[in-house]
């Protein structure tokens, strides 16, 4: 999920890091990567993408997604039903680039 908050084609903050280390990154390292999505996840993942506007945030960082929102607006308004297996989904990825955003904000 990362990439999803990454210009493309931005490695400065990628070079940066590594030079903190020491790490010389090769071309390879900074090469775009292709992710490919199987077609029954693109539901869930589209839901994610239009729920971007949609967190909650307190002086701490971000503490999730705003369900009343995707739930009783987003998902009707897209013709999306949300079964327990889309909202586990939605959740894993919720929780992943929750971290990565508070993770990013302290730094």
């Amino acid at each position: 999920m990362d990439h999803l908050f990454r210009s493309k084609g931005d490695t400065a903050q990628a070079e940066a890091d590594a030079a903190r280390f020491g790490v010389i990154l090769e071309a390879h390292h900074l090469a775009p990567r292709n992710h490919h999505l199987w077609a029954e996840l693109w539901p869930v993942v589209n839901l994610f993408q239009r729920s971007m506007t949609q967190w909650r945030a307190t002086s701490g960082g971000v503490v999730g997604l705003d369900y009343g929102v995707i739930l009783g607006h987003l998902a009707p308004l897209f013709d999306v039903t949300v079964d327990p297996a889309m909202m586990d989904d939605l959740q894993m990825m919720e929780l992943h680039a929750r971290d990565l955003l508070n993770r990013n904000a302290r730094k």
